[in-house]
């Protein structure tokens, strides 16, 4: 049975900012908690998106949001990833 996907590690800084570890030893630091969450949960979604067998709009908008924090958090290339598969959540 293939392991799923779990959330990315969060932590919470010394200074109260909350953390996300996208690479080993590589923390990005996030304006907010719920930043951090949507960060966090970003393999969950792409894989749900990949478990998915007919359009579903909850899920398109689901990445469209992982999309947008990604974005904010200056990695691109993840973001335009994301947002393509959230077309094909739509059927486009």
């Amino acid at each position: 049975m293939p392991k799923l996907p779990e959330p990315l590690p969060l932590r919470q800084s010394n200074d109260g900012k909350w953390e996300v570890e996208n690479n080993p030893g590589n923390w990005i630091k996030c304006e907010t908690e719920a930043d951090a969450s949507i960060l966090s949960n970003a393999p969950i979604v792409l894989h749900e998106s990949y478990e998915a067998f007919r359009s579903d709009e909850r899920l398109a908008a689901r990445l469209d949001r992982t999309a947008e924090k990604i974005e904010q958090y200056n990695m691109s290339l993840g973001a335009r990833f994301f947002r393509n598969r959230a077309e094909l959540m739509r059927g486009n």
